[in-house]
């Protein structure tokens, strides 16, 4: 018995024919994935390219704070509402440049090392002039 492939079989063709329609439904879906992960991430972004969309927030509060500075005179407050920006500007780091989250940790380490020796002195027995 000398069987020969024929492929104008029928049983052939409709291999060939679930092949194809497999890997037509594989191109839709791998499109279809692209095309809702494409609006899904366009509906999302609502601030600057290249920036997160809670950006906006962080910049709207460093706006708010500086006009709460300029129209304070008391240097406490003013200290606290440093403390502040930069708090903001450390903890929203994808929002920022690199050397304005430097500065900010600078400002808050400073601040930290300050009030370190401050509240040293006050524990100590020397008189606050000398501190």
């Amino acid at each position: 018995m000398n069987d020969t492939i024929d492929p104008d079989r029928p049983v052939a063709r409709r291999n060939r024919a679930r092949i194809a329609l497999a890997a037509v439904a594989v191109v839709l879906l791998v499109a279809g994935a692209a095309a809702g992960g494409y609006r899904v991430g366009k509906a999302e972004a609502s601030g600057a390219p290249g920036k997160p969309s809670h950006c906006a927030d962080s910049e709207r509060a460093l706006e708010d704070l500086e006009e709460e500075k300029v129209g304070t005179t008391d240097e406490e407050k003013i200290a606290t509402i440093i403390r502040m920006q930069a708090n903001v500007i450390v903890q929203n780091g994808d929002c920022f440049p690199a050397d304005a989250r430097a500065g900010a940790q600078v400002a808050l380490d400073r601040q930290d090392q300050e009030a370190a020796s401050e509240a040293l002195c006050n524990a100590s027995d020397r008189p606050w002039w000398e501190c």
